[in-house]
């Protein structure tokens, strides 16, 4: 069975051979987060950096370095001050460069002082590669990857299921929460990759409401929102419960609901992402209900692609990865947002969360 590793060195391979097609010399990717771990099997380093004519090599803080080493497969090297490193790191750069070389950069992601220092002493032309080469590389699964995306998912079903068993008059939304983390780490979750969310009565029509010492009453909506990560994998699960009954919160959840439906069954290689987006918010308007103030979904574990949005002019493709969550929010009263997340197949997609979205 491969390894997170595994994947790791192919999309790595994949890597080389776009460098090769778009003429690029070198590659520096910045560190730090999900999609290093896609190629590097590390969320620890400073910067990746790929020459067309030698080997990577992974630059990490001296606080990172023994984790570092251990975690990746590519050679590490120590950055022992933040104020040498621009230096260290282009001078390693220019090793491999020379007058007219082309070096691949993702240029929103560097700050002013790097992409500055970068542009004076580099012996290279800066290429901008966040439209061409990341996209590519970072588009998605390969279809043996998605197990591993399957079983962050299930966790994330789990911990759903644990706030909903905690929803009791009186229980404070810091101690649902707590539930719902102990209850996804309990059975494997490394960590989160973000705070989770939990969110009752009004607050939840908050688009994000991190949770506080507000007590739950009857009657009120409850929305929780959360991400497990194992080896980098995240899911980003959203449900809202209702505690008890009520007809207008029920009517407004199931709207959400079909929404959700709509999109799911409307996903598959070939379509276009606006009109993903476009599909939930005209089933939202056709049972009465505003729009919602955000885009319909994003690309989840770390993958650069797609971002489901109004403008959004990605078309999908098998093994892209994403969020669906399209929500209803009033202010005052309270909210509903309910996300799965897919997986683009050959002709349709997999629904990796599943969870129930209805009581």
């Amino acid at each position: 069975m491969s390894k997170p590793v595994d994947f790791c060195r192919k999309r790595y391979g994949h890597l080389r051979k776009l460098m090769q097609e778009q003429e690029l010399d070198l590659v520096y990717l910045l560190g730090g987060g999900q999609r290093l771990k896609r190629i590097a099997d590390t969320t620890s380093g400073a910067a990746l950096i790929v020459p067309l004519d030698s080997e990577p090599r992974l630059f990490c803080y001296s606080v990172d370095i023994n984790s570092t080493r251990e975690e990746s497969w590519v050679p590490v090297e120590e950055i022992k001050t933040r104020v040498e490193a621009n230096k260290q790191i282009t001078d390693h750069c220019n090793a491999h460069l020379r007058e007219g070389s082309r070096v691949g950069v993702q240029s929103e992601g560097f700050s002013h002082t790097t992409y500055g220092f970068m542009k004076e002493n580099l012996r290279g032309e800066l290429v901008d590669v966040a439209e061409t080469l990341v996209p590519e590389v970072f588009y998605g699964l390969y279809p043996e990857e998605a197990r591993l995306q399957r079983k962050v998912s299930g966790l994330a079903d789990l911990a759903c299921t644990a706030a909903r068993e905690a929803m009791k008059p009186g229980a404070t939304e810091y101690e649902i929460a707590a539930e719902a983390e102990y209850a996804m780490r309990r059975e494997g979750a490394e960590l989160t990759s973000f705070a989770t969310i939990v969110s009752t009565g009004p607050r939840s029509a908050y688009s994000h409401g991190w949770p506080t010492s507000r007590r739950l009453s009857d009657g009120e909506f409850m929305l929780v929102d959360l991400g497990p990560m194992i080896d980098g994998y995240a899911a980003d699960e959203t449900r809202t419960y209702i505690l008890g009954k009520d007809p207008g919160k029920q009517r407004m959840l199931e709207a959400v609901d079909r929404a959700v439906a709509a999109v799911t069954e409307a996903v598959r290689p070939g379509a276009r992402c606006s009109d993903l987006d476009a599909i939930s918010r005209r089933v939202l308007a056709d049972h009465g209900f505003p729009d919602y103030p955000h885009s319909l979904g994003h690309p989840l574990s770390g993958f650069a692609v797609p971002n489901l949005s109004k403008t959004s002019d990605h078309v999908l493709r098998e093994g892209m990865l994403f969020t669906v969550e399209p929500g209803i929010y009033a202010p005052g009263y309270g909210g509903v947002r309910l996300e799965e997340n897919v997986v683009v197949t050959g002709d349709g997609c997999e629904q990796l969360t599943l969870g129930p979205r209805l009581p």
